[in-house]
């Protein structure tokens, strides 16, 4: 199937036409000249603007440049000029945004003041710019965009402020992410400079008059309407040209045309780069003034700056990134330049370079998307540019209540089924071509982003997907008893309740297909499916109990939600005091219904049975941990203690049971009850027992991460159930692929 990306609608700086530009600049100048100002500062421009600042110095006007673009022709004249991109900083991080820049100036001279406390309250706007100018979430940016995330809830701007209560029923109780501020948030603010005049949202965030923000609100959010309208207009206009003209054939799509609005042909030519996946100039012809203006956006393995550079004479200005920049070109130069950039890229890609790459951060087995996951995850956001959210892919699902959503119909929505998990209304945007392809198939495998979002108080686990294809090869589940068995505790859950749970202490119990959370013996809630799958599974498949701990209760309009942690009992517990109950309670409670191997009998029966001091010789794998774990837990119902000795470790008195590991067994006056080695040791007074074992021939040793391919496989991860099916196998000569855990069976 193609390859796609969801796609965004954030906004990106554009190189202003240089005639503009320039006129304007030097009538700007000009004006602050005769009102007396003395000194100009630039926001997110003026790197390239040489010309204009020269003319400022002219006037005897200072400037003081904050940019962050590629510094392309030399450094400007002015006063000063802070750019990240600057090979002489200090400071070697490079990725700070326009208001990154500008935010620095400010916190020097804050510090500068003694004032450094009170640049903090501007990290909201910095964090908006940021997220917007689509700059790397690392390093210092990541800083600033977590923090200033947080102040969204109540932000010190009265204009801000009031925006959030507008957007968001509850602002002062939600946790803003950078989806919020790159799809919601920032093109509200970019509608009014990509239509009109910026100073709209400048107003906005300078005004402490509630009816003059309210008025502004309203207005900001109608430009955003109308430029959704415009951009949508313009879009289907560009596709229409591209498939007519075929120019998707081309190595790099360039569409050039009148009455295109310069504020929206960014997000248009995103939107083009995201179906087509090639890097994608959209050009506003203007006649009257004989230029066009062009907005690039472009795939990963194209750096359009350095294409932009190899053909700078046919460019009137120009400037950006490698993933965006923009320009001005004569009108009678764009058949040159669109020439010029298609043999560029003819020469500089590869055919792998135009395949658009999906990139699995990580296979997943569906019963793992629940709270705990997303919890774990939190832990890496901010995301966005730099720092995208994991990419999962979940394979072999099945699917049901398939079809297109969305007043245009474009967008596909589906529920994705797998081992007994479903999870409803799983978005794939902008994808309506792929309807047909995949109603010809049952199964599918899924690359997908996760969100967790919240409806009715409650916690709703969403999957975005980002490309689907046939599942294309059966596995045999190997991977989703792996997953289940590396599962990290503790476990976070949530829980809703109409009772206040207070300092009640609570318990877990297994009914039937449910998992419940009770106090005492009465219910005081349910645990979500996929959790409850988890540890389901983890009972059945490997005889795990479970306790939990409450982290936070949190009351909300429509329940309690509380937190808790989950994490496995290992405790043991029994009533009974006969020996051969205990030890089979032990066993149990260790292995479940296998047996004990040859060493393990060997061994307990001569320290049990027997009563005789004991040398063994073990190998790996070969289950010492449950010789060892069987002594603790019988000595320990016996009210007596064990000692372990190693050779880093000195005797101590008072133990009831010894037990030496290690290779350096020479001490005479400390007497062991068990001696483990991996050697030959001989001392008066021991039994010596030796491993000794022969793997059967049918039996063929291979990686963990082979035994997914093979029917029948033996792992310490597979379940009980399945180990005992595979020992049977053994012993009727049937071919079996396994790890080095098989070695403890016999």
């Amino acid at each position: 199937m193609r390859p796609r990306d969801q796609g965004n609608s954030w906004n990106k700086t554009e190189t202003a036409t240089p005639k503009e530009a320039t006129n304007h600049s030097k009538l700007l100048t000009t004006t602050i000249k005769d009102n007396s100002g003395e000194l100009i500062i630039t926001v997110d421009c003026g790197i390239s603007s040489i010309s204009e600042v020269e003319y400022s110095n002219t006037l005897g006007m200072d400037m003081i440049i904050t940019d962050h673009h590629e510094i392309n022709n030399g450094l400007p004249p002015a006063y000063a000029v802070i750019n990240p991109k600057r090979e002489d900083n200090i400071n070697s991080y490079k990725y700070f945004a326009g208001v990154g820049t500008a935010f620095m100036l400010l916190l020097a001279l804050y510090k500068k003041l003694d004032k450094k406390v009170d640049i903090y309250k501007y990290l909201d706007i910095v964090a908006i710019g940021t997220i917007a100018d689509i700059v790397p979430l690392k390093g210092e940016n990541r800083i600033l965009v977590k923090r200033g995330l947080e102040l969204l809830k109540s932000s010190k701007w009265q204009g801000l402020n009031m925006l959030m209560k507008k957007l968001y029923e509850d602002p002062m109780n939600k946790k803003f992410d950078t989806y919020d501020v790159g799809f919601i948030i920032a093109p509200i603010f970019n509608a009014a400079g990509r239509l009109e005049d910026a100073k709209m949202a400048v107003e906005l965030m300078v005004s402490n008059s509630h009816v003059i923000c309210d008025n502004l609100i309203y207005e900001l959010i109608m430009k955003n309407s109308e430029r959704k309208e415009i951009q949508e207009k313009i879009l289907q206009r560009a596709i229409e040209k591209i498939e007519q003209e075929k120019l998707d054939e081309k190595s790099v799509v360039v569409v050039a045309e009148e009455g295109f609005h310069h504020g929206v042909i960014g997000i248009v030519a995103s939107k083009i780069l995201d179906r087509f996946y090639k890097p994608t100039i959209i050009m506003e012809i203007k006649p009257k003034e004989g230029i066009a203006t062009a907005s690039c956006r472009s795939t990963e393995a194209f750096n359009m700056i350095e294409a932009l550079n190899s053909m700078k004479d046919v460019f009137v200005k120009y400037g950006g990134h490698a993933g965006a920049a923009g320009f001005s070109i004569e009108i009678d130069k764009i058949a040159e330049f669109s020439d010029r950039i298609n043999e560029y890229a003819k020469l500089n890609l590869s055919e792998k370079d135009k395949e658009k790459p999906i990139k699995i951060d990580c296979e997943l087995s569906m019963v793992k998307i629940s709270y705990d996951l997303m919890d774990k995850l939190s832990l890496l956001e901010p995301y966005g540019f730099g720092n995208p959210s994991p990419m999962f892919a979940v394979k072999k699902c099945k699917y049901s209540n398939f079809r297109a959503i969305g007043k245009e119909k474009n967008h596909l929505m589906m529920d994705l089924i797998k081992n007994g998990v479903e999870i409803k209304n799983c978005v794939w945007f902008n994808s309506d071509d792929m309807m047909q392809e995949i109603l010809n198939y049952t199964e599918l495998d899924i690359a997908f982003k996760l969100k967790m979002e919240t409806y009715k108080d409650k916690y709703q686990y969403k999957i975005f997907i980002d490309d689907v294809k046939p599942a294309d090869k059966s596995e045999n589940g190997f991977k989703e008893s792996q997953s289940l068995y590396d599962l990290k505790f503790p476990i976070k859950s949530i829980f809703y309740t109409r009772r206040d749970v207070g300092k009640d202490r609570l318990n877990l119990s297994f009914i039937s297909d449910d998992v419940l959370v009770n106090i005492g013996r009465t219910t005081a809630g349910f645990l979500d499916n996929q959790t409850k799958l988890i540890l389901k599974k983890l009972k059945d498949d490997y005889g795990m109990n479970f306790r939990l701990e409450v982290d936070e209760i949190i009351k909300k309009d429509e329940n309690y939600n509380v937190h808790i942690s989950i994490y496995k009992d290992e405790e043991f517990k029994t009533l009974s005091i006969d020996n051969g109950t205990i030890f089979r309670e032990i066993k149990k409670f260790l292995i479940g219904d296998l047996e004990y191997n040859t060493i393990q009998k060997k061994v307990l029966k001569s320290i049990f049975k027997d009563k005789k001091h004991t040398i063994v010789k073990i190998g790996k794998n070969r289950g010492l941990k449950t010789i060892l774990k069987t002594i603790e837990l019988f000595f320990k119902v016996m009210n007596k203690k064990v000692l372990i000795v190693k050779d880093d470790i000195i005797w101590s008195e008072g133990y009831d049971f010894y037990i030496y590991m290690g290779d350096k067994f020479e001490r005479e006056t400390e007497e062991y009850n068990l001696v483990i080695t991996g050697i030959d040791l001989f001392k008066e007074g021991y039994v010596n027992i030796d491993d000794r074992y022969e793997i059967s021939s049918n039996i063929e040793l291979v990686q963990e991460n082979e035994l997914f391919k093979y029917e029948r496989i033996y792992s310490r991860k597979i379940s009980e159930k399945d180990k005992l099916d595979v020992i049977k196998k053994v012993k009727t000569g049937e071919k079996i692929f396994a790890t080095e855990d098989i070695k403890i069976i016999f």
